[in-house]
């Protein structure tokens, strides 16, 4: 019985021992923290543009793809372009009969005429061959393309609806022309949602005059669908807080908590609607591991 009490009494001396020293732990580190000086380093707000932009892929098209048919069925005796030549709306494109010439009364019958100004894209036929009549309806002989402008068929997720719409600016770069980039906009906006991939398509309008775009490209689109001048701006990381969103900055030797409203963010900047004084110092380095009254020092 002895035993066994001075087993338990032993025991509870080690437990008050135990808790004396974790207590004396937590005291010291208290004590630390109250005396810490964190390092940290400010910069004051930037006045300037910010945007919000949104990349997208997609293939480049022709504005006007026109597949040409004759207007009546032959055999082809002469053809005047090849692919890749640039024809006028109603140049003559091939002919159903050899040497035949404007004179002839059945000329337009026997020749066939681009019913754009473009590109030749594709050529269907050659010498020779018999264009026939498929379901009531010539097959095509060339595939013009109208490339003056060109266009970019691509897909925005459903969240970005309301912030795309006609007219929203795009900035494109080419795999086949690196180093430059092109500009144009949205043209047009599909009014309904798909439902398979949460997402609506949109139409981009490139203008095209030099000819330097060509169908069947591949682009990268950055969709701008907010842009702010003037905005009061800080580095991204700068702006804390979850739902209440807050900054700290430098008062002396001090941090101060100061709430903020955001706007326009991207992954670098974010835009400060209220909350902050043109001359405050913003913790932007140090700012996670610092609070309300933290002794700093800036660097």
């Amino acid at each position: 019985m002895k035993t066994k009490k001075i087993f338990w009494i032993i025991l509870a001396l080690v437990l008050v021992l135990l808790l004396y020293r974790s207590c004396a732990r937590l005291r010291s580190a208290s004590i630390t923290e109250a005396g810490r000086v964190i390092p940290v380093i400010v910069a004051v707000p930037q006045i300037g543009s910010i945007e919000n932009t949104l990349t997208l892929t997609g293939d480049i098209k022709g504005e006007s793809e026109v597949s040409v048919r004759p207007r009546i069925a032959g055999r082809v005796e002469e053809i005047y372009v090849k692919e890749g030549d640039h024809v006028d709306k109603g140049d003559v494109l091939l002919s159903f009969s050899a040497g035949i010439t404007e004179d002839d009364p059945i000329y337009e019958d026997m020749v066939v005429r681009s019913p754009i100004s473009g590109f030749v894209g594709m050529q269907l036929v050659k010498i020779g061959d018999q264009v026939i009549s498929s379901v009531g309806t010539n097959n095509p002989v060339f595939v013009i393309y109208g490339i003056d402008n060109v266009k970019i068929f691509a897909n925005v997720p459903e969240k970005y609806y309301t912030l795309v719409s006609k007219g929203t600016p795009a900035r494109i770069r080419l795999d086949a022309l690196p180093g430059k980039e092109f500009t144009g906009s949205v043209s047009r906006v599909r009014p309904v949602i798909d439902p398979s991939t949460r997402t609506i398509q949109v139409e981009i309008i490139i203008p095209n005059k030099s000819y330097s775009i060509r169908p069947g490209m591949f682009a990268k689109v950055d969709l701008v669908l907010q842009k702010k001048d003037n905005a009061i701006k800080l580095p991204s990381d700068a702006v804390l807080g979850d739902g209440e969103n807050y900054v700290f900055v430098a008062d002396g030797s001090h941090s101060v908590k100061k709430q903020v409203e955001k706007g326009i963010e991207n992954e670098n900047e974010i835009e400060i609607k209220s909350g902050l004084l043109p001359a405050d110092k913003v913790i932007i380095n140090g700012q996670r591991i610092v609070g309300e009254g933290s002794t700093i020092e800036v660097r």
